[in-house]
């Protein structure tokens, strides 16, 4: 990459930032699930060249939306969510930078919500 294209980068993602702040600014937080899939067994991605594209396309699908919120620079969680006895998945709440005490505030209603239900 060049230099410049590195800076043009840089001021892009730093613009995303600044309209996704103001658009997140009316909400506590946002809940989105924090991977798009259950586990995937370890027998289909463990290490071994025969399972590299296996491994490669279930990593991306577990790292897209953490690392949507990683590149705003937000603040994230994640609870536990699942029924008993079934694969664990998970709640993700998150916000801009900075908004730690609000996801936090909200995070422990939905808690309590979930334990609720369970």
């Amino acid at each position: 990459m060049k230099a410049h294209e590195y800076i043009d980068l840089v001021h892009a993602r730093r613009d995303w930032i600044v309209r996704m702040e103001a658009a997140l600014a009316p909400f506590d937080a946002l809940l989105s699930p924090t991977v798009p899939l259950v586990p995937a067994p370890l027998a289909e991605v463990a290490p071994g060249a025969e399972r590299d594209e296996a491994f490669f396309r279930i990593n991306a699908l577990l790292l897209r939306n953490p690392s949507v919120v990683n590149m705003l620079d937000g603040c994230a969680l994640s609870l536990p969510c699942h029924a008993e006895g079934e694969l664990p998945v998970g709640l993700m709440l998150w916000h801009a930078a900075l908004h730690d005490d609000a996801v936090l505030a909200v995070a422990l209603q939905v808690e309590r919500e979930l334990q609720a239900t369970r």
